[in-house]
């Protein structure tokens, strides 16, 4: 076992033998803060995805002046860069995509 498994394995203990010794009171304080703390987890994900839609509107808006098929050929040359680095990487095998 690594030291930081055993560190959290000594974090997790102390916080249970700390939260045994609470009143019922205090033990719906820490429950409360721990499901805020698991909202909060989530959150990241929320601010991320709008994060990510907000550059995809960014980018829509613009490439809207170019033709349908210059943002094809903008697709195919992204894709194509995308592939030759997963390559060079050592993520992708070159020929992969033509077997599928």
């Amino acid at each position: 076992m690594n030291s930081n498994a055993l560190a959290s394995q000594d974090l997790v203990r102390k916080a249970v033998i700390e939260v045994a010794q609470l009143q019922d009171k205090e033990l719906l304080i820490v429950i409360e803060m721990v499901d805020t703390l698991k909202k909060q987890r989530a959150r990241p994900n929320k601010e991320l995805a709008a994060e990510i839609l907000a550059k995809a509107k960014a980018r829509a808006e613009e490439m809207k002046h170019l033709s349908h098929e210059e943002v094809v050929q903008r697709f195919i040359d992204a894709t194509e860069r995308i592939r030759i680095e997963a390559i060079e990487k050592g993520t992708a095998i070159e020929g992969e995509w033509e077997s599928d």
